[in-house]
């Protein structure tokens, strides 16, 4: 397969659709998503794994990619998804009534979450010192939220790209100074390669962040409309 050339991208939708978008998607997944989707026990859940995967398709036709048939989807040893018929790297996030899909050249991870209340009992069990300290900082607590939030975003991204999730303690790298300045950049223990973080800027109480090999990454997020017919439109 020949690689494609593509900056790092960020999608986004909403699962706010009407039931007949599910219906439609749900029959479009592989038989192996479909198993892990009737998994689910709650009604949101399943129409997150189905929405992202509709996301998926509509990214890839972004890139020009026709997805006529059913995608073919691993996973690898580390229980990260890959296309097996596809040279494009994508990985999946979502929170409450979003989803979220990173697409790139090389490993990616992506992550979205929803504004965190409970930030500082958190951050002093997970966090590295010196983000712990920037967050102590903080007195008002709107900012305190936004600024775990996208922290959080940041690392949770750093470990769905190096594929290690729960296996990697989030304290053993820092995405931030003991002033909140954010590292772009970041090296983990015992590995060699350079992980790129890009934060987004928050809204609507959910934070975004994509961490890639490749570092070529785009500005802003791509945020797509599915309707109820399985047709997207684009809102940039």
């Amino acid at each position: 397969m020949k690689a494609l050339s593509f900056a790092t991208r960020l999608y986004v939708s909403d699962i706010n659709m009407p039931e007949e978008f599910f219906a439609v998607w749900y029959d479009k997944m592989p038989e192996a998503r479909r198993r892990r989707c009737d998994r689910f026990r709650f009604d949101a859940d399943k129409k997150r794994c189905i929405a992202a995967y509709a996301l998926l398709v509509h990214a890839l036709g972004d890139l020009g990619i026709s997805c006529t048939d059913t995608l073919s989807i691993a996973e690898g040893e580390d229980g990260k998804p890959y296309l097996t018929d596809i040279s494009v790297c994508f990985n999946m996030s979502h929170a409450k009534e979003r989803v979220a899909l990173a697409l790139s050249p090389q490993d990616v991870g992506c992550d979205v979450e929803c504004r965190c209340d409970d930030a500082l009992k958190i951050a002093k069990r997970f966090f590295a010192p010196e983000e712990y300290a920037y967050l102590e900082s903080i007195e008002d607590a709107d900012m305190l939220g936004r600024e775990f939030t996208g922290i959080w975003t940041m690392k949770e991204s750093v470990i769905k790209c190096c594929g290690e999730g729960i296996r990697r303690v989030l304290s053993d790298f820092s995405v931030t100074d003991e002033r909140g300045r954010r590292n772009t950049t970041v090296t983990l223990p015992d590995r060699d390669e350079r992980y790129h973080i890009k934060e987004f800027e928050s809204e609507g109480g959910y934070c975004y962040s994509i961490c890639g090999i490749y570092k070529d990454t785009e500005d802003d997020l791509r945020r797509v409309c599915l309707d109820e017919s399985g047709r997207s439109k684009w809102e940039r």
